[in-house]
């Protein structure tokens, strides 16, 4: 696809931007790694920060602004915020001008981009506009209901949570390093929405929990992909994973976008890929992501 020259100059404005703004705190040298080479985001700083900061080490603030938060959740550049922001003015518009929206979105002073920009009508993080238009999908597909569960592996700082628990009241039971899992449920607690975060060891899931996955799930070698299916994803009456498996698959060792559907459907789920889809915006394309979805 094709780029236009406008999207060329916001991401690279972006990056520059990204570069200049973006902190680094000293963090523990940690030894408790072992494991964590189990996927793509294991060994990086991000989980070192994320216990820092869920054992209370760290302050929220600045924390999406840290180099090694935003390598790994802070991702989404202004052209996919631009898109994702049109998905919620299709959807539900009201949702941009939500001030409890605005809060989540401020928390940790990410670094934002223009509103005229965004075509958002104030200034956001991107990343914060792909939960916001994630949430809203997810209610619009039927994946959630008032009161309903959410299973997320790979919750990021936790985000999508906090949009699901606003938007659709649901439970979302988070699936991640244990370090990862508590600082999302801090950031949930500062947010007064904790009733919508459990641990992953809350064995109490409802069995009409929905699976959802931010690309997390293809950056699991194989071995931590079969865990989470036996334990979440071949009991599940649906669900949906963003995939970049065609990136990451061979360096993790982790499974091909046929081998999982072929693995899924062989497992009993009525699993399909899509390579077009509402929510999968340009970046998606260029890299060539997909959506595994039942």
């Amino acid at each position: 696809m094709k780029r236009r020259l406008i999207d060329r100059i916001q991401d690279r404005a972006w990056r520059e931007v990204g570069g200049i703004l973006a902190t680094k705190p000293e963090i523990r040298e940690d030894g408790g790694a072992a494991g964590r080479e189990a996927s793509v985001s294991g060994t990086m700083d991000w989980v070192e920060l994320c216990s820092e900061f869920g054992e209370g080490r760290l302050g929220s603030r600045n924390f999406r602004r840290i180099s090694g938060v935003r390598d790994v959740v802070e991702t989404v550049g202004p052209v996919d915020g631009s898109f994702y922001a049109g998905r919620v003015r299709q959807w539900a518009p009201e949702w941009l001008q939500n001030s409890k929206v605005h809060e989540i979105d401020s928390w940790g002073q990410p670094i934002k981009w223009p509103g005229f920009l965004l075509g958002a009508g104030r200034s956001f993080s991107p990343t914060t506009l792909r939960y916001l238009a994630t949430a809203l999908w997810l209610k619009k597909e039927g994946y959630v209901t008032q009161g309903s569960e959410i299973i997320e592996i790979g919750v990021g700082f936790g985000g999508l949570a906090a949009m699901n628990g606003l938007i659709s009241d649901v439970v979302t039971h988070l699936v991640d390093l244990p370090p990862v899992e508590r600082a999302a449920m801090r950031m949930l607690d500062e947010h007064e929405l904790g009733k919508f975060g459990r641990h992953s060891s809350d064995q109490e899931i409802s069995s009409d929990a929905a699976i959802i996955s931010n690309y997390a799930f293809t950056e699991l070698n194989k071995a931590a992909q079969e865990e989470y299916f036996e334990r979440y994803i071949r009991k599940s009456k649906h669900g949906a994973i963003v995939s970049n498996s065609d990136i990451f698959a061979s360096s993790i060792q982790g499974r091909t976008n046929d081998e999982l559907l072929e693995w899924f459907q062989k497992g009993g789920l009525p699993a399909r890929i899509e390579r077009t889809n509402d929510l999968l915006g340009p970046g998606d394309d260029l890299c060539r992501v997909c959506m595994i979805r039942w």
